[in-house]
């Protein structure tokens, strides 16, 4: 069975994932995850991985070298989802199917196993991607707001503006009355006295 997923693991480590993970291989201790990230020999784990950031290193502004660390992805062969993968890289290599899925992949495995993704806008694309695919969405579909939506919308969020300005206005320069207000000093009736 490994035979048959040796290009697969390879096209992982030397292009679709060659700057995040150290290698690919099969793993037997898996049973219902698809795949698990684990850190190198004198890699940081997830959780020691937080901790450092959230220490000295994050203090002098660097990381360490903790978003440079290679982790190892071991894969669950009887996976339907790494069977699948498996199918496409082999259906296609250049497939960008294939390759979106191996990223998801590595990207719900980084979360899975405790560690924090780098990228979460393109994850999120990939995500949307992915989810458009599944529901059969078309993939160059755009959100589009109806013009009466867009007026609706657009409309109370200037009057929004329009109102706050003169409250503000207001709190920073209060009107004081005409009378109070005088051009010769006021002397207290007592100190009056004393002069």
């Amino acid at each position: 069975m490994g035979r048959d997923f040796d290009t697969m693991l390879s096209w992982l480590k030397e292009k679709v994932l060659s700057s995040s993970i150290e290698k690919a291989t099969l793993s037997t201790r898996l049973v219902e995850s698809s795949c698990a990230l684990v850190a190198t020999q004198y890699g940081y784990s997830g959780n020691m991985e937080r901790i450092m950031k959230s220490q000295a290193y994050a203090k002098a502004g660097g990381d360490g070298g903790m978003n440079n660390q290679k982790r190892i992805m071991e894969m669950n062969p009887f996976h339907p989802l790494v069977q699948e993968l498996n199918r496409l890289h082999k259906a296609d290599p250049e497939s960008e199917h294939a390759a979106d899925l191996a990223q998801s992949l590595y990207d719900t495995a980084l979360l899975r196993s405790g560690f924090s993704l780098k990228d979460t806008t393109s994850f999120s694309a990939r995500m949307d991607k992915l989810l458009r695919r599944s529901f059969n969405v078309d993939a160059t579909a755009t959100v589009e707001i109806p013009a009466e939506l867009d007026e609706e919308v657009a409309a109370p969020a200037e009057d929004a503006v329009s109102e706050e300005a003169p409250a503000a206005e207001e709190a920073a320069a209060p009107e004081v009355p005409e009378e109070a207000v005088s051009e010769e000093p006021v002397v207290p009736e007592a100190a009056k006295e004393e002069l």
